[in-house]
Formats: C-alpha cells, structure tokens, sequence
C-alpha cells in the first residue's frame, strides 16, 4: 500500500470536486507543425500540461484557477492519485506520457510526483531495493531520467515540481531525497525545477500549515493529515508555477519566501481571530449586527488594514455587537441553540 493510503483517497475525491470541468480530461488536440510566430503557435505555447499523482492533481486544480484570469493559458490535468515513479509496473508514467503526446502538443509540461515514492524499487529480476540505500537513489534516478527522456520528444517546455515539505519526520527525510534527485537529473537534462519547500516550510525549514496564500492572506494552506493541501495551498503552488511560466526564474523564485511567511504568522499571531475553519480549510466568518456588506465595501476599500479597522469603528452604531467587535474585540454570546452555542445545559 502507498504512503498516502486513506488520506490521499479522501483528497483526490475531494480534488476532484475542485478541477475545473475542462482540466479533468486532457483535452485531444491534433499535433500541428505550426510555424513560429503564427496564431497556432502561439495557441500551442499557451497550452499547459499537468501531470502527477493526488498532489500533483490539485497543484494542476490551482494552476488552472490562478491562470484563468491570465487567459493566455489553456490547462489540462492528468493525474493518478496513487502513482509515481518508483513502481512502474503499478503505473507506467513514461508510456502514458507517450500516448499523451502521440495526439497532443503543448508548450510547458508541469510535472509533479514523489509523494507515493518512498517504497522499494523492484528490478527486473524481482529483486526488491530498500528505499534509502545509494541502489536505490540510482535506480530512482534511472526512472526519473526515462520519464525525462519521454517529455523531451514533445518539444514542450518542461517544469518539474519537486515535493513539498511533509509533517512526519521520517517521511520527510524521505522526500527531501527524492526531492534531491528530481532536481539533480532535471537540471541536468535542462529542465526546470520548482523547489517547493522554500515556499512551504516554517522559516526554519519545518513543516507548516498555514502561510500566504495566492493572495498574500495568511490561512491554513496543508490539509490535517500532513501531506494534502487545501484550495488555498493548491493556488499558491498554482501561482508559483505560473510565475515561472511567465517567465520566473525557477532557481530563485523563492528566496526568502520562508521568512515572510514567519512574519505573517508572527503578525497574525497578534490579531484575534473571530470565525473558523470549515473542512476545506477556508475561513468562516459571521458578519457583526450594525455593519453591512455595501458599507464595509464603501468605507474600507482600498485602505490598509488599520485604516480598514478604523472606517469600520466609525460606521458601527454605539452599544451594537459591531462596535464591540471591533474596538473592544468582544463577541456576544451565542443564541441558545445555535451552532456555535457551547454553554452548558441548564440543570434540571
């Protein structure tokens, strides 16, 4: 059984839910010889591959909802969500990229696997290799180089992903190997390789749930088995796939973005936080009585966020729960019954 087992099947379910209706299958697209510089040609740069295993899926979910409001890109998702490279004969990635391409072009192929690699490689003779010996990091790298060599026939640019950080230790150290390798034998085979862990981890290179989001929002971004990702941890990898395709560059990208996502923490750290987190980790939020939609939008856009707080006080009706809320950080007690309401029985 896979390192994901049970979690991953939950993920990829609800991964499914997410995609985009177009990005669940790979759209056939006849192979065209299309001369540089013509409308086909560059309909073919904008077109997008994502393949990889439940990970690599919501990576490609993301990609395609940061890349829509790009519209220069056309994302297509194909993803296995117990596969990857350390046991072909359970899910051969080469063949199937073969097929793929057999009927399809494209201008950047994202590739993203490991996550289900950290088991025994078996040779041809049946042989099984332990995961952690240096036979094991060569014929690992063997597989990494033929699933190379297969992306190389499309002619497409190739953008390989390397695993994110996990939350158990030993796990961990795992990925941290196969991460090692992906990017010793793509870089060597001149493709480019996105470290995610830089932009994952805690600033001291732990693991972390939560960070900025696509949008620069600290919220929960890993899914509570310490492998998954929510919606918003899928359009922040998203976002930085496409900023390479735009044109990043993949090797520095993420400097320093560990240290700012500690600083947003340790900012967030202060506020008080009214709401919760729903199953898909984002946030839910109660709006205070005496404040409204239209005047939140009127007063507080385009202000920064003290500034926001302020406009918000101002408009609060005395004595109301906004105005407590909001100066004094009090929230009124919940209405018997309802289902934020935890007090106690009342005796008999």
């Amino acid at each position: 059984m896979t390192r994901l087992g049970v979690p991953a099947m939950l993920a990829a379910a609800g991964l499914l839910l997410l995609l985009p209706p177009a990005a669940a299958q790979v759209q056939e697209t006849p192979v065209m010889g299309a001369p540089a510089g013509t409308e086909e040609a560059a309909q073919q740069a904008g077109r997008v591959l994502v393949l990889g295993d439940a990970l690599g899926g919501g990576l490609g979910a993301g990609l395609s909802r940061v890349a829509e409001a790009a519209g220069n890109y056309d994302v297509s998702v194909r993803f296995n969500e117990e596969s990857g490279l350390a046991r072909p004969e359970v899910y051969d990635w080469p063949a199937t990229v073969s097929k793929i391409l057999r009927s399809n072009s494209y201008g950047a192929i994202v590739v993203m696997l490991g996550a289900n690699d950290t088991q025994p490689i078996r040779r041809q003779d049946g042989e099984r290799i332990p995961v952690g010996t240096p036979e094991w990091a060569e014929a690992y790298g063997e597989r990494v180089d033929r699933m190379l060599a297969e992306l190389a026939t499309s002619g497409a640019r190739i953008i390989w992903v390397g695993p994110p950080p996990m939350r158990d230790p030993q796990y961990d150290a795992a990925i941290k190997e196969i991460a090692a390798i992906q990017r010793q034998r793509a870089e060597a085979k001149g493709a480019d390789f996105i470290d995610m862990r830089p932009v994952l981890a805690a600033p001291d290179g732990s693991y972390a749930e939560s960070g900025p989001d696509d949008t620069g929002t600290l919220t929960r971004l890993r899914g509570r088995d310490g492998i998954s990702f929510y919606k918003a941890g899928n359009n922040r990898m998203g976002q930085i796939v496409l900023s390479v395709l735009e044109g990043g560059e993949a090797g520095t990208l993420q400097a320093g973005a560990g240290e700012a996502a500690g600083a947003a923490e340790d900012q967030a750290s202060q506020v008080p936080i009214f709401g919760q987190l729903l199953m898909n980790g984002e946030a839910y939020a109660v709006q205070p009585e005496g404040v409204t939609a239209n005047a939140v939008m009127l007063a507080a856009a385009g202000l920064e966020g003290e500034a926001a707080l302020k406009a918000l006080r101002d408009l609060a009706p005395q004595g109301s729960n906004a105005i407590n809320l909001f100066r004094y950080g009090h929230l009124p007690a919940a209405p018997a019954g309802r289902a934020d309401d935890f007090a106690a029985p009342a005796s008999p």
